[in-house]
């Protein structure tokens, strides 16, 4: 079955094409003489050829000869963007009396392309191709973009439907104190449950443990990853977990790794546990051999130490520990079954509850049967009905989910299950279909993390232009993800530290097999892997590759088309040969990051090459600088460099479309004296994270900014900057140095967009009033502010997130008012050490739901007021005195409940560590 994926590709490439002859014909520094007007046919030409796409698209599942012309508009498009980028960049690098040359052969090539799509326009007539005004696809996509700005509800803990017994049965299994290693296991088949209920647990239970990991197995396990993983989340010689480590540690701790043998790994890893009671889950472990090529790297360790199974196969949990029963949670009831639906295809109203026509229920009953009580099907079909909000929609769902159950069982492809995946993605918009097939480049339960994800995206063109005045590319790639996440098609698997922002995806194994299987029949990419390594020669046709095995031999491969995307999992080596490869010359998107590759200089001179490149992903990959070449890459959109220490060259002036720069790097000081920044004087630039300061005062467009070691001085000049006059900045992170302080923070107020702030140093009194209220998330580390900062915080109308940390705080009393904080959701308070009395009024901070206090080591008491936060549900209490603890609990050491504890008798989870 065709699908229609293929002309809206196309029509992205067009539309991509159109506007870089756009880009070229508004160009005031290139003279284009004599060909400015076969330039401007050509723009005419395509966007013909774009008008004629729609009626193609309802042809072409009927018509192979209507699909090859697709792909022929497709390739033309590509050609002409290759063609003017490279025109362009010819010109801009050579002499002057080579330009009347680089003219003839830009003639040359329009008159083969226009050749070409005369060809493709007779085309339309024998395929009986009709014209279209394009408005339908307009008004179309103006409806989706509405669709897309919907909010949905993201709550994770709904999954959790008939677990409670198993749930109880795994805590006491977590918790069981006993003399030898215990090895606990979560059994059953895909899509039951297994990753939810232990993670429910994992977090619930891990702070009652010396360390803790979470990893992920999969089938296609290596040993030393796994074993390297485990050692950065418990540290290396660290007495305990630590969730924000710094650059310098965790590089330290990566090149330490990195240099190890195997069997030193499982040695330190050994070493590391043997004095400790430790938790370590092993999620997705398909077969026993992954278990035996690292048990002896686990000790028995302190009493009580445990290793967690997920697993299909509950031989491996036999096998592996025959003393412990793998817990198997149960496929669901009918009424189960409809109670998971409910919550995921209705939006609950403001008393908490659904209001369903019964109608609606009866519906969904009949769909349900098709789910067998599997929840992941139900959850995937749930996220399908969200989108239809009438008896209607529900009818038009059941009818293609059984034309399409049919289908599929006629060509022997899926059944039941697999049916309800198939149909989720059918029903996908077209502009979505590309950027969720996307996701299958990712290896198996491989964390997707969602920059990078969403650079990738807009680099190969998935994201459209921005609609609406101050939006980026950026956020349409987060509604289109919201859209996917809705639909239940991608899962959030880690979020920042406020616990709102999502900093990773995971797309569930039995969803990642359809969007392969999807993907194969588009020919959308290509993915080297393990089983094609005996293979003596390969033939690829995709413009998409992905490496997923570090033995990869590009020499075995015959690429026979040019390649938009290369992204590099697991590779041991990059040849030279390959990056001169023809088909990788028009190149868009390279992506080393993941690779843990060390890149040498002269493999940087042959990327540098890539003109074409939109996205240049080098994170971790050891190099130490950039070749002056680099200002080849007049295309290039973002450039990632972070965890590497690297000086950037002088050509960098010269990237004028760069908008995101990632990076931890040093900066040649007379590179910024002598020319400066071109691009940051432009404005293009809208990221950039550094760790040391210069002069950048000629920043003007920036949307996220990070420095660190600021000197008070520095600080000034920053906030001078014209990026706080513009207004653009979205996200801050200032970190000062030694004792220095904040300079008057009155530029703050100008910045209306300004939604995260992070300021590590002291500030002046009275300087909080300039916050704007446009912040969501706010940290204050070692401000050194003695005046209560809470009558100012709580008036933030906005504020989701707030800390407070390292003294940021020194007087001994702080109050919340009524009505304060409206929007608080997340408080944490840390090592404010003078803090003696806390007071909440009854109102104030009405959304809250999660407080962390940790080292509040003269607080006394927990604030009376707290008993009217209805809404809080999680309460961390860490570090705290003994005393103060006691209060707390439901009962203490000689059974009498605490004094206080009637204040947090509400909370669902109270955790001590």
């Amino acid at each position: 079955m065709a699908e229609p994926l293929l002309s809206k590709l196309v029509e992205a490439v067009v539309s991509q094409a159109v506007e870089t002859i756009a880009e070229l014909l508004q160009n005031e520094a290139i003279s284009l003489i004599s060909v400015r007007g076969d330039v401007k046919g050509l723009q005419a030409e395509l966007r013909r050829m774009k008008c004629f796409l729609e009626d193609a698209d309802r042809k072409q599942e009927k018509d192979s000869r209507v699909r090859n012309w697709i792909a022929e508009v497709g390739d033309v498009a590509d050609d002409v963007e290759d063609v003017i980028e490279t025109f362009i960049w010819k010109v801009s690098t050579s002499y002057a009396v080579f330009k009347v040359f680089h003219l003839h052969k830009l003639r040359n090539e329009i008159n083969i392309i226009q050749a070409k799509l005369n060809g493709i326009f007779k085309s339309t007539q024998l395929y009986n191709i009709g014209f279209s005004s394009g408005e339908g696809t307009s008004s179309m996509a103006n409806q989706l973009q509405r669709t897309l700005r919907r909010s949905y509800p993201d709550d994770e803990d709904g999954d959790i439907i008939s677990l409670e017994d198993s749930i109880a049965a795994l805590k006491r299994e977590l918790m069981k104190v006993e003399d030898r290693l215990c090895i606990a296991s979560v059994a059953g088949m895909g899509g039951l449950g297994k990753t939810t209920l232990a993670k429910k647990v994992f977090n619930h239970v891990k702070h009652h443990f010396d360390c803790y990991a979470w990893v992920f197995v999969s089938q296609q396990y290596v040993p030393r990853e796994i074993l390297s993983d485990i050692l950065m989340q418990i540290g290396i010689g660290d007495t305990q977990n630590h969730d924000g480590q710094s650059f310098e540690e965790k590089t330290n701790k990566r090149e330490i790794l990195r240099k190890l043998e195997d069997h030193d790994l499982v040695e330190l890893l050994k070493n590391e546990l043997r004095e400790k009671r430790y938790l370590v889950v092993l999620d997705d472990i398909w077969r026993i051999e992954a278990w035996d090529s690292i048990k002896n790297a686990f000790p028995k360790g302190k009493r009580g130490s445990k290793v967690l199974f997920t697993t299909r196969n509950k031989e491996v949990a036999s096998i592996a520990d025959p003393c412990s029963s793998p817990i198997e949670p149960p496929l669901l009831t009918s009424e189960e079954s409809w109670e998971l639906l409910r919550q995921k295809a209705f939006l609950r109203s403001t008393s908490n509850e659904y209001d369903i026509q019964p109608e609606f229920e009866v519906l969904g009953r009949e769909m349900l049967r098709k789910c067998e009580g599997l929840p992941l099907a139900i959850i995937i079909l749930g996220g399908l009905l969200r989108t239809r909000d009438s008896t209607d929609g529900w009818k038009e769902v059941k009818k293609n989910l059984a034309a399409h159950l049919n289908k599929l069982k006629s060509h022997q492809e899926y059944e039941g299950v697999d049916g309800i995946l198939s149909l989720s993605y059918n029903d996908l918009p077209y502009y979505l279909k590309p950027c969720f097939l996307y996701l299958g480049t990712f290896p198996e339960d491989r964390e997707i993390p969602k920059r990078t994800l969403f650079q990738l995206w807009i680099a190969e063109g998935f994201v459209q232009a921005p609609s609406h005045e101050g939006e980026t590319e950026e956020d349409v790639a987060e509604q289109y993800m919201g859209e996917l996440t809705s639909r239940c098609l991608v899962q959030v698997s880690k979020r920042n530290e406020s616990g709102i922002g999502v900093k990773a995806y995971r797309m569930h194994d039995l969803m990642r097999d359809m969007c392969l299987s999807k993907a194969k029949k588009q020919n959308f990419f290509e993915i080297f892997q393990e089983r094609e390594m005996n293979k003596t020669v390969m033939t690829i046709q995709s413009r998409r590759i992905a490496i997923h095995h570090p033995r990869c031999d590009f020499d075995r491969y015959q690429v026979q088309t040019r390649l938009r995307s290369l992204v590099c999992f697991e590779i041991n080596g990059f040849p030279t040969s390959c990056l001169r490869s023809k088909s990788l010359v028009t190149l868009r998107a390279l992506e080393l990051g993941f690779s843990r590759l060390r890149i040498e200089f002269s493999i940087l001179k042959e990327i540098c090459q890539l003109i074409h490149l939109r996205h240049l992903g080098l994170r971790d990959t050891g190099i130490t600088k950039l070749p002056n070449t680099i200002s080849n890459l007049q295309n290039l959109y973002t450039l990632d460099l972070r965890d590497n220490r690297v000086i950037l060259p002088r050509g960098i002036s010269r990237l004028t479309r760069l908008t995101h720069l990632l990076a931890f790097f040093t900066f040649n000081i007379e590179f910024w004296r002598t020319e400066g920044l071109c691009i940051m004087a432009t404005g293009d630039l809208k990221l950039i994270s550094l760790v040391r300061f210069d002069n950048v005062v000629k920043l003007t467009n920036l949307q996220n900014l990070k420095i660190v070691a600021l000197s008070g001085k520095d600080a000034r000049a920053l906030l001078k900057c014209p990026t706080f006059k513009t207004g653009s900045l979205r996200s801050l992170f200032m970190r000062l140095v030694g004792n220095h302080e904040f300079p008057k923070l009155q530029p703050l107020s100008d910045c209306h967009l300004l939604t995260k702030l992070h300021l590590e140093g002291r500030i002046p009194e009275g300087n909080l009033q300039y916050l704007p209220p446009s912040l969501v998330k706010l940290t204050l580390v070692v401000s050194d502010i003695h005046q209560d900062p809470m009558p100012v915080l709580e008036k933030l109308p906005n504020l989701r997130f707030l800390w407070l940390a390292d003294n940021s705080y020194r007087g001994s009393e702080m109050a919340c008012s009524a009505d304060g904080f409206p929007k608080l959701e997340i408080l944490r308070l840390v090592d404010l050490r003078s803090l003696e009395e806390w007071r909440i009024e009854k109102g104030a901070m009405p959304s809250l739901n999660r407080l962390l206090i940790e080292k509040l080591e003269n607080l006394e008491m927990i604030p009376e007021g707290l008993k009217f936060v209805t809404t809080l549900r999680e309460l961390d209490v860490r570090l705290m005195n003994e005393i103060f603890e006691d209060r707390l609990r439901a009962n203490q050491n000689n059974g009498i409940e605490g004094e206080d504890y009637y204040k947090v008798c509400h909370i669902t989870s109270i955790t001590f560590d």
